[in-house]
């Protein structure tokens, strides 16, 4: 065992071991043995014993000088909070053992691979009571017992993480199981439910974990609003029934985002529409990539908030499709309906405000962009101000939304002007974004509220903001470039 050739590992085990009785059973479990057995970094580590870990966690707390807290009273879980090397959050979790042993405990746990641990007292023995190491050879997801979901069901959003994690399949029958237990999953908490789900969304091919969480009927127990679109059909230019769409969306998304990640080291074989993205958003990859992996809660990236937008942008259609005179259906106001059912569905996840508002802007808006594409509205600094003015930062991801959009419409279909509109539309928001931000995006206003009852003998009202967001455009516009100019200016608009 490799445990500890790290420095920060070997610090904290001989800080264990020096506290430690020598008869004293203490064990290394779950995913840090798995992790370890497959050679992959871990980032916490977790230890059982059979009596109350509070007195002898805090004692290596204070032996390590780092913080510590009770997690769980009922529970007996207690938590020693480390940093690693890169700052991040190392967390030690001290439990007492499920059942009367550590067999029972390892027996209670969701699958195989977690189901293993090495005695704090010898480093170089795997206890597997299951055989854990075998499924692991064979890349095999196994459940512990045959009611390890029924006893917890957020385990089947974690069993799909996991097996896109590493690559694994299910076992046989597993899936009907996942199935099984997804509908029990209102029954636990919301929170727990999202931090899974953000970890699939966050995770490895997020694309495939959305289809898997359909597959196994997840969003039905989740956001029963999604399956709604089950019944909605392919009205044209759009190829797909609406769920398919939506599942479209959110892949053509992933691909986008994945391309942004890492624009230096692109495989040759991409297809033809995601050749002229990379041409497109090259420019703008640094930020790109800084910017969707910025975090507005710790935890959750911008990135997997941009893919739950992308999975609930059409909420709204169900409710609002009607049939036209045209013999088509259409959808009026679909993005704001389908903003307040977002609402609804960020907030029963228990997002922050700030990230349930940034997926409702996402919603309400991810249509915004679709006339300049469309050549219904010419593209001018006007109005990309006006549409930034709108959604603020949320307009970066919007704008890849509706190239993601466009394909999941079209698909193999999309017509190659189409497509080279879409992405001359988003290079130029972005580069308005980035590049001309003080003279497109925020303007420094030439004339303040002050500035304008001082010169013109205004009172304070509506009437200034009025003025001063006139002023803001001219600027924008190019009509506008000094200070008598601005006073020529709020002197018509008086007029």
């Amino acid at each position: 065992m490799r445990l500890t050739t790290n420095p920060q590992n070997k610090k904290i085990i001989d800080a264990i071991l020096a506290d430690v009785e020598p008869d004293q059973p203490l064990y290394l479990v779950g995913g840090c043995i798995r992790d370890l057995l497959l050679g992959r970094e871990f980032n916490d580590l977790d230890f059982v014993m059979p009596d109350d870990p509070t007195p002898f966690a805090k004692a290596v707390a204070k032996r390590l000088k780092a913080g510590f807290f009770v997690l769980d009273d009922e529970r007996r879980t207690t938590r020693i909070v480390l940093k690693n090397e890169m700052g991040e959050m190392f967390p030690l979790d001290f439990v007492k053992f499920t059942g009367d042993c550590l067999e029972e405990d390892l027996r209670s746990r969701d699958f195989t691979i977690n189901a293993m641990a090495i005695s704090i007292h010898d480093l170089a023995t795997v206890i597997d009571p299951l055989d854990g190491q075998l499924d692991l050879e064979k890349g095999c997801l196994r459940l512990c017992h045959s009611r390890a979901l029924l006893d917890d069901p957020v385990r089947v959003l974690r069993g799909i993480r996991m097996a896109l994690q590493f690559g694994f399949d299910f076992e046989p029958g597993l899936e009907y199981k996942l199935k099984e237990a997804a509908a029990y999953l209102p029954n636990t908490s919301y929170e727990r439910q999202r931090d899974e789900f953000f970890k699939i969304l966050d995770g490895h091919n997020p694309a495939k974990g959305i289809e898997y969480c359909r597959k196994y009927q997840v969003f039905t127990a989740m956001i029963p609003s999604l399956v709604e679109q089950e019944a909605v059909p392919a009205p044209a230019p759009h190829i797909l029934p609406l769920i398919d769409h939506t599942m479209a969306v959110v892949t053509y998304l992933d691909q986008i985002l994945t391309v942004v990640n890492d624009f230096e080291t692109q495989e040759m074989d991409h297809p033809w529409w995601l050749i002229e993205v990379i041409d497109a958003l090259a420019p703008f990859a640094p930020q790109l990539n800084e910017f969707f992996q910025e975090e507005i809660t710790p935890g959750r990236t911008k990135r997997s908030l941009a893919l739950l937008g992308a999975l609930l942008h059409d909420l709204g259609k169900p409710m609002t499709m009607k049939l036209g005179e045209d013999e088509r259906l259409h959808y009026h106001n679909h993005a704001q309906v389908g903003g307040d059912l977002a609402e609804d569905v960020t907030k029963g996840l228990k997002l922050s405000n700030a990230e349930c508002h940034w997926v409702v802007q996402l919603v309400r808006h991810h249509m915004d962009l679709l006339s300049f594409i469309n050549g219904k509205k010419a593209l001018t600094p006007q109005e990309i101000y006006r549409f930034f003015q709108k959604v603020d930062e949320v307009g970066v991801a919007i704008i890849l939304h509706i190239l993601a959009d466009t394909l999941g419409t079209y698909g193999e279909a999309l017509p190659a002007e189409k497509w080279d509109q879409s992405v001359h539309v988003a290079q130029e928001f972005l580069s308005a974004w980035w590049n001309h931000k003080e003279s497109i995006i925020s303007p420094t206003p030439l004339l303040n509220g002050h500035d304008i009852q001082r010169i013109f003998g205004l009172k304070p009202s509506v009437e200034i903001g009025r003025l001063l967001d006139s002023l803001l455009e001219a600027q924008v516009r190019g009509e506008v470039r000094n200070k008598g100019e601005a006073e020529t200016f709020i002197s018509k608009q008086i007029k």
